[in-house]
């Protein structure tokens, strides 16, 4: 397989200010020293900026005396631990690049991703053994336990290295930071190669666009497989200096309890945890949210009728963005001027635009497909059969539709795959999913198209009812058919107890259609 280097040349989109992965630690080093800098809200486990910054220089040794360069790649198969977060910085800190892959998927594609990737070394978590994915593959494979406990692993070999004066960063701002895999929802998952200048950007925009500095805790439990968790938490902590709150995964139980003891100021979530909020309040819901300045949303698409409920509920804030693995984050709102139902301005370095058929802009207002080009772009696509595919430097092909403003805000009404084209009509589920959240009882809604062998395509929903809530068919026909015009209302419904989703938490539309193709309203 070709490397990156090979087909990529310089963009010239190179962010202002840029800084290594090596000089922010060592900034933060000496600016917060014995403040802390990760928790883990499930066992207290914390690292202070200083203890930081001297675990990941001996991670910069090891990669050193195991002979890594720049664009090496070190994948690391684990969980949201303070271990994984040190490898995560030390690894970029010393100039390679860190490669991250789910762990909860087949073990026969995780196989596949790794051979993609061909790591020099792979770092797995002890806690992963007996899964089926610790069986080796391309490169040196290493467990790692606790970093400060018995460990006859990798911190064991770590803890023999000195923790001071690292070995200088072997990178440059074009140089591989992160590979990570795109959802692959409608495909077999892209690997996606992103350079330190793309993730710098990006988090100068988080840092600018939610006003984050050193005196915020943000609160992290979506996995770090993810490359949204590095946009939004991991590289915008290391930048400001602010506390990284870390859990494995969101827990209903304990969600509040974390709000209570360690009194995060920015909260990340997706639509699914909304929802999972919105069906259960806690008593005294508004108070549920003391001392955090918002709730960000993202990775899947939100109701704007969800929206004004959970804040009506809660009292906090609620700030949707937009985002893509390999484009860093396209929009955003800011807290204090967010837009319910839109995913907000555009972000910095970012130029978006939304185009026609024939592929020319369209003015204000009217709706095409989304097109942005920009520093935050990823460098290119990793293709299951090994090639490479630039990105940045060129207009990407978000595959959403949307218009803009003429406020210069952003609305995504729908992916372009998953229109239904009906009589000659295009239909975006996106709007009657909107449509369908605005019925009280409705928890949860997903539209797409089934075959019709006189319109060509018919529109069908899924809907998930609130907990003792008694809805019917009938119900939801008549809603329909008050707030929808006749070619727009769902022709097939089906109430159920689940709606099929990826691990991102965005609706699974392929898995529906499979499920239900052929299948007629009786």
């Amino acid at each position: 397989m070709a490397e990156a280097a090979d087909i990529l040349q310089p963009t010239g989109l190179v962010p202002d200010g840029f800084e290594t992965v090596y000089d922010q630690l060592a900034r933060n080093r000496d600016r917060f020293g014995d403040r802390i800098a990760a928790r883990s809200v499930e066992d207290g486990k914390s690292l202070t900026w200083e203890k930081l910054h001297r675990e990941t220089t001996r991670v910069a040794y090891l990669m050193h005396a195991m002979g890594i360069r720049a664009n090496d790649r070190i994948a690391v198969l684990g969980e949201n631990t303070i271990e994984n977060l040190i490898l995560y910085y030390g690894i970029q800190a010393y100039g390679a690049t860190y490669c991250t892959v789910n762990t909860e998927i087949n073990p026969h594609h995780l196989s596949e991703m790794l051979d993609r990737i061909g790591p020099k070394a792979v770092f797995w978590q002890k806690e992963l053994e007996g899964t089926g994915i610790t069986s080796g593959g391309p490169g040196t494979w290493i467990p790692y336990g606790p970093y400060d406990g018995e460990d006859d692993g990798l911190f064991a070999m770590l803890a023999s290295l000195p923790d001071n004066d690292p070995p200088y960063p072997v990178n440059g701002p074009e140089d591989r930071a992160v590979i990570s895999f795109t959802s692959g929802t409608s495909a077999a998952p892209k690997g996606v190669l992103h350079c330190f200048s793309n993730y710098y950007a990006i988090a100068q925009h988080q840092r600018d666009r939610w006003s984050l500095t050193e005196n915020d805790r943000v609160l992290e439990f979506r996995s770090w497989s993810w490359a949204s968790a590095h946009m939004l938490s991991l590289n915008p902590v290391l930048l400001t200096g602010a506390e990284l709150l870390m859990a494995k995964q969101f827990s209903r139980s304990r969600f509040f309890g974390w709000i209570a003891e360690y009194s995060p100021t920015v909260i990340i979530a997706v639509p699914t945890v909304v929802n999972i909020l919105l069906e259960a309040p806690p008593e005294h819901a508004r108070r549920a949210f003391d001392g955090v300045r918002f709730v960000s949303c993202s990775t899947a698409p939100l109701a704007p009728e969800a929206h004004r409920r959970f804040e009506d509920i809660y009292g906090v804030p609620l700030v949707q963005l937009y985002g893509m693995s390999e484009g860093g984050v396209v929009c955003a709102n800011r807290p204090e001027t967010r837009r319910i139902g839109s995913v907000g301005k555009p972000g910095m370095y970012q130029d978006v635009t939304a185009i026609g058929p024939d592929g020319a802009p369209l003015p204000a207002g009217e709706e095409g497909r989304l097109v942005t080009i920009s520093a935050q772009h990823a460098q290119a696509y990793l293709h299951a059969d090994g090639t490479l595919e630039a990105i940045r430097g060129t207009p990407l092909e978000t595959g959403d539709l949307g218009y803009i403003g003429t406020d210069g805000f952003v609305h995504v009404t729908g992916r372009a795959r998953d229109v239904i084209i009906r009589g000659g009509v295009n239909i975006a589920p996106l709007e009657i999913e909107n449509a369908l959240m605005t019925l009280d009882g409705v928890a949860e809604a997903a539209v797409f198209g089934m075959p019709d062998s006189i319109q060509g395509e018919t529109v069908a929903c899924l809907v998930v009812a609130k907990t003792d809530t008694l809805l019917t068919k009938d119900d939801i026909f008549t809603h329909c058919g008050s707030v929808l015009p006749e070619a727009k209302r769902p022709q097939f419904i089906e109430i159920t107890t689940e709606i099929p989703k990826n691990d991102r938490g965005k609706i699974d539309r392929n898995a529906i259609r499979e499920k239900y193709t052929g299948k007629q309203e009786a």
